[in-house]
């Protein structure tokens, strides 16, 4: 009975009461069974990375499920299983962030998590975490200038830029002004002096966008340079979830994905921030609110 072929029947169907998923010696792949095992993913019953195809770890994931519901544990999902994983599923209410982020990019982040092998809570739990919630103000591609890095590169622009006690200045029209000051004229100010000085080091120092990458990761989110990078993501948001989706691709050596991959929040909260213990928690958080928008 375990050589049990699941891909004759849809999600859908099981959840109307046609048919059931269950334990296949041949793991064959099932568009249903990587729904499910991405639901009991969020639902706290990890099955491991969603791949369609019921094996061992997917059989003690429903068990377990069914055991915390008082179902009959038999490792058979069918119609009860189903409806009480989509039950636990939406027990929450999504926030307004969660809802907008996947109305309006649910479709890159979804083909991204497929291509890659990853929840798509995951991803979407990631962007949320990591993201401003918009990419432009004003029309103009959201930035933020940091004076450091800047400075880093280009020590020669001290007269121009500086930073004391953590907070940035620049110098423009005979005074001091902060360059981060909650509005975008002042980044732009900063910037364009900057560019006035080195202008590659300009776009290397800015942080872009609705994810807000820095320039200097242009490589691995995909580009040539900073500039084409600044120039890609102002056409548009739906360029800088791309770009945003290639950067955890790529970033830290495919470490990253990896952790994506295998949902492990706290891993990649210490990757991307350097403090999975803060970092860990919330990304966790924010993927179930993905999960119920």
């Amino acid at each position: 009975m375990a050589d049990y072929d699941n891909s004759r029947y849809t999600y859908a169907q099981v959840l109307a009461g046609t048919g059931y998923y269950m334990i296949d010696d041949k793991l064959r792949y099932s568009a249903g069974v990587k729904t499910m095992q991405g639901k009991l993913n969020t639902a706290g019953h990890n099955c491991g990375t969603p791949d369609g195809k019921f094996g061992n770890n997917t059989d003690t994931a429903v068990r377990g499920f069914q055991r915390s519901k008082s179902l009959t544990i038999d490792g058979k999902a069918g119609k009860a299983t189903l409806t009480a994983l989509d039950k636990a599923g939406s027990g929450g209410s999504a926030s307004t962030a969660a809802k907008n982020l996947k109305k309006k990019f649910g479709s890159i982040i979804s083909s991204f998590a497929s291509k890659h092998s990853i929840g798509e809570d995951v991803l979407g739990g990631f962007i949320l975490t990591e993201s401003s919630g918009s990419g432009f103000s004003g029309g103009k591609l959201l930035i933020r200038f940091e004076n450091h890095i800047f400075l880093k590169n280009v020590p020669s622009a001290s007269k121009t830029f500086k930073v004391e006690n953590k907070v940035h200045y620049y110098y423009k029209n005979g005074k001091w002004n902060k360059t981060h000051t909650g509005k975008q004229s002042s980044e732009y100010e900063a910037f364009n002096l900057a560019i006035g000085i080195d202008e590659y080091y300009a776009y290397y120092s800015v942080s872009m966008g609705l994810p807000q990458i820095m320039g200097f990761n242009f490589k691995v989110t995909g580009y040539d340079s900073p500039k084409a990078m600044f120039n890609d993501f102002g056409v548009s948001e739906d360029n800088q979830m791309k770009g945003f989706c290639t950067f955890i691709a790529n970033y830290s050596n495919g470490s990253l994905l990896k952790a994506c991959q295998s949902r492990d929040f706290t891993k990649m909260g210490a990757i991307y921030n350097g403090d999975g213990a803060t970092y860990g928690p919330k990304l966790k958080s924010n993927a179930a609110d993905y999960a119920n928008a």
